[in-house]
């Protein structure tokens, strides 16, 4: 290709990630030329992925391996170019962009940590107080500990990737009778269920329940995570808190209100929702603690399958209504946002989506955002409308 043909770029066309493909439609006609590039993509550059007549694309932003797809505008009139693909393309304008269809956007991240209890009534039965750790334990003792490791193993290997989990035990393991550790046993982040998985498998049941310092330690190792991301506090516990300071195992007003109070802390101002599960029938009111952070009622978990879908539904309220995508919209006001291509939804703060002031963060509210968190909606697109031609009602 002559380097004429090369003269505009259209630059972050987002990759379909779901689907798995690129969808490009616009108005008015016009040929453009895919050029294919050595050294893989550039963040803010091109597209890079596949294409029928190539192989991989390279990672976009470290310019590496494969072949980066570069579109460009048509050459002047006169002017020959050797094509390899011919596409729909905008007129020639300021507004390059418009007409391209961003395939769906990739929902923000959050943060998820697990506040584990690991005092020594987690090797009780889970459907009953009665002891699953002595030497002639019943038939049919299912020890809290050993399900909640099942469950856990379970929920993490088919957790969406956006959700980044951490772990923090209490007590703190090889501790004594109270102590919480500054920090996180995992911290918060992509792919740690194997991490997880260790931790939990390294250590056993032990001592109190100081669940006031755990969640005053998980706020503070929160203060230390800048990844921007929103985060969220899960607690479960067989129980009520103790180890307020000159106690030890008495379970007390005091202890209780204290927890409730730094889960409310949390919560305001520290913007950090907190779900309760209560594991066992002997958990007593766990509710003030969930209402305190923000998430209404706990989760009673008193079988195995109970317990797992307690932590499957708290993933799936966790989940973000917030997408990101690739490209900056040349005109923010001519935007279509469509939930499974045959569904428009409004601009609306309340019951439809909104446009974060950065320009690529679309937020879905009201019951759109419910939706999106049930199942309802599987796949978001937003279509960039070009100059006198607003995004059609559904995506073809």
């Amino acid at each position: 290709m002559k380097a004429s043909a090369t003269a505009t770029t259209i630059a972050s066309i987002a990759a379909c990630i779901l689907a798995g493909a690129l969808s490009l439609q616009c108005g008015p006609t016009g040929s453009i030329n895919v050029e294919p590039q050595a050294g893989g993509g550039n963040r803010g550059g091109g597209i890079t992925g596949t294409s029928p007549t190539a192989g991989a694309g390279g990672t976009a932003g470290n310019g590496s391996g494969g072949t980066s797809y570069i579109i460009s505008a048509p050459p002047p009139a006169g002017g020959s170019t050797e094509s390899s693909s011919n596409l729909d393309a905008a007129p020639a304008s300021a507004e390059i962009n418009c007409g391209v269809q961003t395939q769906n956007p990739a929902p923000q991240p959050v943060d998820l940590l697990l506040v584990l209890d690991r005092s020594g009534s987690m090797t009780s039965d889970i459907a009953s107080d009665t002891d699953c750790s002595g030497r002639n334990p019943p038939a049919n003792c299912t020890a809290r500990w050993p399900t909640m490791t099942a469950s856990l193993t379970q929920v993490l290997a088919t957790s969406p990737a956006e959700v980044r989990w951490g772990l923090k035990l209490f007590t703190s393991p090889r501790g004594s009778t109270c102590t919480v550790n500054p920090g996180a046993d995992v911290a918060v982040g992509p792919n740690t269920a194997a991490q997880i998985q260790a931790a939990i498998a390294g250590t056993s049941p032990g001592n109190q329940t100081p669940t006031t310092a755990a969640i005053k330690a998980s706020v503070t190792y929160y203060g230390t995570v800048s990844d921007g991301l929103p985060h969220y506090i899960l607690l479960a516990t067989d129980g009520q808190p103790n180890c307020d300071p000159g106690t030890s195992a008495s379970v007390t007003d005091a202890s209780v209100q204290d927890t409730a109070s730094a889960i409310a802390t949390a919560l305001n101002p520290g913007g950090i929702k907190t779900y309760v599960i209560g594991i066992g029938p002997s958990t007593g009111n766990l509710d003030n603690f969930a209402q305190a952070g923000g998430t209404g009622s706990f989760f009673p978990a008193t079988s195995p399958d109970q317990l797992t879908a307690a932590l499957s539904s708290i993933i799936v309220d966790v989940a973000s209504c917030k997408f990101t995508m690739n490209a900056t919209p040349p005109d923010p006001g001519n935007l279509g946002v469509y939930l499974d291509k045959n569904t428009k939804v409004p601009l609306d703060p309340s019951d439809g989506y909104t446009l974060g002031p950065d320009g690529v963060t679309v937020t879905f509210n009201g019951s759109y955002c419910e939706g999106l968190k049930n199942g309802t909606y599987l796949v978001v697109e937003v279509f960039f409308g070009c100059p006198g031609a607003p995004p059609p009602p559904v995506i073809p």
